[in-house]
Order: C-alpha cells, then sequence, then structure tokens
C-alpha cells in the first residue's frame, strides 16, 4: 500500500523559487532567443543590451506563466490519482493552500506590486480559460475533430519575439511550449519528491 502523501504550503514557495532559479540559471530565455535568431538569421531583432534584457523578461514572463499552468495538470499524480480525479476536501485545501503559496512567493521574487499580482492572475485565468475551450467544443460537437487552437503562450512569444515573421516566430514559439511545460513538468516532480 503507497503511504499517504501531504502537499504543504511550503512546497509552493519552494517551487516557485526553483522554477525562477530554472528559469534565469538555465538561461532558458536567452538560449531560446539565441537559437531563433541563429535558425532564421534574425539578429535585427535585438536591439542592445536593453532590449534583449527586455526580451528576455517579457518571454520569461510568458514562461512563468507557462509552467505555473501546467502545474495542475500534474499535481494530481502527487496523490496518484488522475488528472480529472475528484479529490477529498483535505486534498482540496491543500492544493489551495498550496497554490497560495507559490503565487506569493513569485510575487516575492518578483517584487509585485498589487497591480502586478493582479496582471498575472489575469493572464494565468487566460491561459485557464483557453485551454479549457477545445474540451467545451469537441463535447458539443458529434462527429469530426476540433482543431485546437494555439495555447496563449504561443502567439504572444511569437508576437513579443518577431512580429514581422510571425509565421516562423510561431513555430519556434509552438516548439519553445513543449519544453517549457517539460522543465515544468521536471521541477515539479523534482521539488514534490525532495520533500515527501
Amino acid at each position: 500500500m503507497a503511504r499517504a502523501r501531504k502537499l504543504f504550503p511550503i512546497y509552493g514557495s519552494a517551487l516557485a523559487n526553483n522554477m525562477f532559479t530554472a528559469l534565469g540559471r538555465g538561461r532558458v530565455v536567452d538560449r531560446f532567443v539565441a537559437a531563433y535568431v541563429a535558425e532564421y538569421n534574425r539578429a535585427a531583432i535585438l536591439g542592445g543590451a536593453s532590449r534583449d534584457r527586455e526580451l528576455a523578461e517579457t518571454i520569461g514572463r510568458e514562461a512563468m506563466l507557462a509552467m505555473i499552468h501546467e502545474v495542475p495538470q500534474v499535481l494530481p499524480r502527487f496523490f496518484g490519482k488522475k488528472q480529472h480525479a475528484t479529490f477529498k476536501e483535505e486534498e482540496k485545501t491543500a492544493m489551495d493552500a498550496f497554490f497560495l503559496e507559490l503565487m506569493a512567493a513569485l510575487g516575492r521574487v518578483w517584487g509585485w506590486n498589487a497591480q502586478d499580482r493582479r496582471q498575472f492572475g489575469h493572464d494565468l485565468d487566460l491561459y485557464s480559460e483557453c485551454a479549457a475551450r477545445p474540451v467545451k467544443l469537441a463535447k458539443g460537437r458529434k462527429r469530426g475533430k476540433v482543431r485546437e487552437e494555439d495555447p496563449p503562450f504561443i502567439g504572444r512569444v511569437a508576437l513579443l519575439l518577431d512580429p514581422s515573421m510571425l509565421d516562423q516566430a510561431r513555430r519556434a514559439a509552438r516548439e519553445f511550449h513543449v519544453d517549457v511545460r517539460r522543465l515544468a513538468r521536471k521541477i515539479l516532480s523534482q521539488t514534490l519528491h525532495s520533500r515527501s
């Protein structure tokens, strides 16, 4: 029999710090931008230290949104459940406390004010709403496939990266999204398993 696992709020703080560190120390965004510039010969999108820093920060924010959005997809496994399983009341309470601490820790790391916190929460809601949309459409159709629309990450990153070459920027952003989601799952697994 598997031992019971507890999800403590402090895990949210650890996860936020681990994600923030992985993005920065791993220079994930810098490597993505550099690979894009090299592959498509688009050095023109770089504009000096100030522009490069702004580009890295804004794409880094989108990467963090995508990583945080990935957490609820994986977290049920911590309790030994499938993604859309029903949770006991104490599990729901633990997850709520975990997410509150996760968001509070992000706010501390980034030095958010109330407006920054609201904006990040709004953007996170947008990610969730868009992720739920294809499922709703699919349930309403009897036959045929419903074409899933790209998550907001792809369009937003492409627009930030290279608005004049949007199709190739979207392709690159799609690949980057896969990498970011994989990184989020890895960090979540390492954070929770090192503490349980």
